[in-house]
């Protein structure tokens, strides 16, 4: 778990640090294989790490117990570096500064509203990857194979 956790950790810093550097967007209204601007699996790994830390019991966290807390900029601060799902919405936030986060990330807010646990949220990122993403044949566009391979 926490291999994954410090792997897509590293990944978001490559991969932010490109799209700050390139000024890249997503290529839609959720991005090539994205979720609101953004991707979907650090969101199923940060749900799955809030999910046990719930599970767990542990002490001094009963703040994060609900997902409603991801729109308390306070939590997002404090706890911010701890947990993925936190740190991707805090991302966000950022980027989208002076946007209210219902409009900026209405999948994201919606999910924050509507799901009671962690455990249902995880399960819902898990459905949308597989049906956005394992279940769709990607379209390459723009890509010169070589004479191996022509148009």
């Amino acid at each position: 778990r926490s291999v994954t956790l410090s792997i897509f950790d590293q990944y978001l810093k490559v991969t932010r640090r490109l799209q700050t550097d390139y000024r890249l967007e997503p290529a839609g209204s959720h991005g090539v294989w994205g979720l609101d601007d953004y991707h979907c699996l650090p969101f199923y790994f940060g749900a799955c790490q809030l999910q046990s830390i719930i599970q767990a019991k542990s002490p001094g966290l009963d703040a994060l117990t609900r997902p409603k807390v991801v729109n308390e900029e306070d939590i997002l601060r404090e706890y911010g570096d701890q947990f993925l799902y936190l740190a991707c919405i805090r991302y966000i936030r950022q980027l989208k500064q002076g946007v209210p986060f219902f409009e900026s990330s209405p999948m994201l807010y919606d999910i924050s509203q509507t799901m009671p646990t962690w455990d249902k949220v995880a399960r819902g990122m898990l459905r949308l990857y597989q049906g956005e993403v394992l279940d769709k044949r990607q379209v390459v566009q723009h890509f010169l194979f070589s004479k191996l391979f022509p148009m």
